[in-house]
């Protein structure tokens, strides 16, 4: 799924004083419309990965991006991102997100809010989007702000289009043949309808499949459905706090916050005088501090770990062999010997194509519950990267589990346990496992290993600017805690877009 000016042309330059740039890191990575002096609306999905405000600013007032700066433009901070509670990553649906601005914005013929359009949308009524995306897909984005207009379509003939997935708060704009369309970089951006006297604020770039195909028109998030939680946001700062809280709980890779503090070290394996073997640093976690993570149970015994990826999927081991309809994963789970949070049924296991090679190449299940998780302080999910993100030195991977293993002689194995690890690049792999070592695995510290750290299926997640994703699950390793062989994990991004295929249509 891409967020999608195809078929479009440049704009008069300042035509649409409201529409703007997010910039991220100073990065043109969304467009937004500005509905007050301190407030711009955007497409919550431009939040998804990156929510903290400090990376945020909006450039108001710009109509080339190349230029290094236009007289007419105000660059401005922002200082909260608030995501619709509602947004849901999978269906898109509450695809909104509000950013208050550091300072109001001066408003001139150049900076300018729009109003929202709060009038049934008329089927076949011609609107503008701006933006500036990619001219064709896959393309590079464009400097100066781009126009095209599209026709509103019915819900009947999207739905028809996208298989009934288009719901109240969306709806769609292009044309049947294709050719106009937004694309990638206009996400966000606003689709401007005409009422006969001056423009209002009708749709929020959201989703779509490529750009400009036949029968594959843009979708759009209807703005006046949210009418209501934007001006309560606006109007009312204890609603932002509340709404802060849902919004906590809907973010991917977060950390609760807690006064207690375990510091974390590199696992290491030493042998003692009497060639003892033992696992360094593996520590008892602080309680929830991982929400991601679940126990695999059956007949209530613990058989293997996963990680919660969204509040109805679980990435786990193919090796696991998770039975669906029998086993359960449990969730908000501490120390094994006191009550979880919640205890769902495995609905279905779902698993890459198969593989007879050994070890697996995909050693890899995704298991859908039969409900949804509640999430919350303990229970959360834990970010999938994208594709193409590599790890590097910048970083931070640790692994956790529960069971008894040579790490855990000074600690309870009924308690999750975590430790952090150092990776080990694929050439180096590959000399102590030959070609068992491909692209599809992530090797780390030997310590990593089922038989050292003792969980089979513990995932691997890495931090990146106090977000978590969740990179690996452990394959294999050696059989006896063998300070020479590497840990073998299954690496996640690897599988992205099949995990996206699979958890979308479901």
């Amino acid at each position: 799924m891409e967020t999608r000016i195809i078929g479009g042309q440049e704009a008069w330059a300042h035509s649409w004083p409201w529409q703007v740039s997010l910039q991220l890191s100073s990065m043109p990575a969304c467009g937004g419309a500005i509905i007050s002096p301190q407030w711009v609306v955007s497409a919550a999905h431009c939040f998804k990965r990156y929510n903290k405000e400090s990376l945020w600013k909006i450039l108001a007032g710009r109509h080339d991006l190349d230029k290094p700066q236009e007289p007419e433009e105000q660059l401005v901070q922002v200082s909260r991102i608030i995501s619709h509670h509602g947004y849901d990553t999978k269906t898109k649906e509450s695809d909104v997100a509000l950013l208050k601005l550091e300072h109001p914005l001066v408003f001139n013929e150049f900076v300018r809010p729009i109003n929202i359009w709060m009038t049934p949308l008329p089927e076949l009524l011609k609107c503008t989007i701006t933006g500036w995306g990619s001219t064709r897909e896959n393309g590079p984005r464009v400097n100066r702000l781009q126009e095209v207009n599209v026709t509103i379509l019915s819900s009947n003939t999207c739905n028809e289009y996208y298989n009934g997935r288009i719901r109240t708060s969306m709806f769609c704009a292009g044309k049947e043949e294709g050719g106009v369309d937004a694309c990638q970089g206009d996400s966000g951006g606003p689709l401007s309808c005409f009422t006969g006297t001056r423009h209002e604020l009708a749709g929020l770039v959201s989703w779509g499949v490529g750009c400009g195909r036949a029968k594959k028109p843009g979708v759009y998030t209807k703005v006046q459905q949210h009418v209501q939680w934007i001006s309560e946001i606006m109007n009312d700062e204890n609603t932002v706090f509340e709404d802060d809280l849902a919004e906590e709980e809907d973010r991917c890779g977060k950390q609760h916050l807690s006064s207690c503090e375990r510091t974390l070290g590199l696992a290491g394996i030493s042998v003692s005088q009497g060639g003892k073997l033992q696992v360094d640093n593996v520590t008892e976690s602080c309680p929830f501090s991982w929400p991601w993570m679940v126990s695999l149970q059956s007949n209530r015994r613990h058989y293997c770990s996963g990680a919660l990826i969204h509040h109805r999927w679980v990435v786990t081991a193919k090796h696991c062999s998770v039975s669906a309809k029998e086993d359960v994963v449990v969730l908000g789970l501490h120390d094994m010997n006191q009550k979880s949070v919640q205890t769902i049924l495995v609905d279905d296991v779902i698993s890459p194509m198969h593989d007879a090679s050994f070890p697996p190449q995909s050693d890899l299940s995704l298991l859908r519950l039969s409900v949804s998780a509640k999430l919350g302080p303990k229970v959360s999910s834990i970010c999938v990267p994208e594709e193409d993100e590599e790890l590097d030195d910048s970083w931070t991977c640790i692994t956790a589990g529960w069971g008894k293993t040579r790490a855990t002689e000074n600690i309870n194995p009924s308690k999750l346990h975590q430790a952090e690890l150092t990776l080990v690049n694929e050439t180096a792999c590959g000399q102590k496992w030959g070609d068992f070592v491909n692209d599809a695995h992530i090797c780390s510290h030997p310590a990593g290993s089922a038989s050292c750290l003792g969980d089979s299926g513990a995932p691997l997640f890495c931090r990146k600017h106090d977000t978590y994703f969740l990179f690996g699950v452990v394959t294999w390793g050696s059989w006896r805690c063998n300070a020479d062989k590497p840990a073998i994990f299954t690496r996640v991004p690897e599988y992205s877009s099949w995990i996206d295929d699979e958890t979308d249509d479901q």
